[in-house]
């Protein structure tokens, strides 16, 4: 018995001519997109009216917090297959999506962003859901039903991906002049190595709260092209740990990823942190929300000047870690390696955290590279390599 692999010859993949015919595979690809932007979509929804419950929602004889916990701990039996996931999201079937988006108590929420009735809507999740269950049970599959779930999947997700993209894209900084409340409350909170930056998405439904935070270093050694370095690093995910009423509120939080630069003889390293709300939600539950974030500014603060007196201490938020650096040559740019500060995505089990923040385009559904709650890429960028 030999299994065929495919190879990248002259920059070109070469697939074998025993594997499945190519149109397998574009349904594979189709419908693993779709399925994951309807999940991100189906907990976005949820999060938002059900708030910190919205796990409890009805899911058959169960709910997604019941059935998600078992599936969970039956993976980990088999720990050493695959990636390491803990996001309930991500062990929900394209069935009960669709059957969750159709319940009678949560179709209210989801309705407006369906531009058909709800047995339309129904009738093409399903009929998704049938081309998706004879690939996944290895019966054959029609080109004819490609261009079903392509047809199908552009009708569905057509509101969805603005919502998506309205959500994950906020950049918009809120004007200084903003005579808003919340503008004014949280734009205050920060001093010193921590500061607050607002943005808004563009069709003002979400508000991102950017904690900035300027990485100290603790420590650097530098020779002609290369350094060695220890730095302050602000563990974004334990911020929902110890403050959980957060959950509450929070949509999600992210975190970027850190760019040092070499400044004369010194570095420079920024992470910043954010959370982003409902704008209805922050306004209603601003003076809650206000006192956790100022408590997590000075937080940051305090233990930040504790590692700079002694950066083999550790704290809840912060704590010390490495990174290394090279250049070719004395007049070449440096390149870091950042590994130890990346965010620990599939370990943390708060959905809320979805690791490192990507700024995610109009073409979310059908070419992103990465999702939230999955610690690898999924594919490459667009100039990926031709077949």
């Amino acid at each position: 018995m030999e299994w065929k692999s495919a190879e990248i010859l002259d920059g070109r993949v070469k697939v074998p001519s025993t594997w499945l015919h190519l149109h397998y595979y574009e349904a594979l690809s189709i419908l693993f997109r779709f399925e994951n932007a309807l999940r991100l979509f189906v907990y976005v929804i949820l999060k938002q009216h059900l708030g910190k419950d919205w796990d409890l929602a009805s899911l058959g004889e169960g709910s997604i917090r019941s059935e998600t916990r078992k599936r969970i701990n039956d993976a980990k039996k088999y720990g050493y297959l695959g990636y390491e996931v803990s996001s309930p999201m991500l062990f929900l079937s394209g069935g009960e999506l669709t059957a969750l988006i159709g319940h009678d108590a949560y179709w209210k929420y989801f309705a407006r962003y369906f531009k058909a009735s709800k047995e339309i809507v129904l009738s093409k999740l399903l009929e998704i859901g049938t081309v998706r269950n004879a690939l996944a049970h290895f019966r054959p599959v029609k080109e004819d039903d490609i261009d079903l779930i392509k047809q199908n999947t552009r009708h569905i997700l057509l509101s969805i991906e603005d919502c998506l993209v309205q959500l994950t894209s906020i950049t918009d900084i809120v004007p200084t002049n903003s005579a808003e409340r919340w503008y004014s409350e949280l734009k205050s909170i920060g001093a010193g190595f921590a500061s607050t930056v607002l943005m808004s998405s563009k069709d003002e439904n979400w508000i991102r709260a950017s904690l900035r935070y300027e990485m100290p270093t603790l420590r650097m050694s530098m020779r002609d092209t290369y350094l060695n370095a220890t730095v302050a690093n602000l563990r974004a995910h334990r911020i929902l740990l110890k403050w959980p009423d957060l959950k509450d509120w929070v949509i999600y939080l992210s975190e970027s990823k850190p760019h040092p630069e070499i400044q004369g003889t010194g570095m420079s390293a920024v992470k910043a942190v954010s959370l982003v709300f409902a704008r209805s939600d922050l306004v209603e539950s601003l003076d809650a929300i206000v006192g956790i974030l100022r408590q997590i500014a000075l937080q940051v603060e305090s233990e930040t000047q504790l590692l700079q007196t002694d950066n083999l201490a550790r704290g809840d938020l912060v704590d010390s870690q490495s990174l290394t650096g090279s250049r070719k040559d004395e007049d070449a740019r440096w390149s870091f390696n950042t590994g130890k500060l990346d965010p620990p995505v599939g370990l943390v089990d708060d959905v809320e955290y979805w690791g490192q923040r990507y700024h995610f385009g109009t073409g979310f559904v059908a070419s992103t590279t990465t999702y939230p709650w999955m610690p690898a890429t999924v594919s490459n960028d667009d100039d990926d390599i031709p077949f």
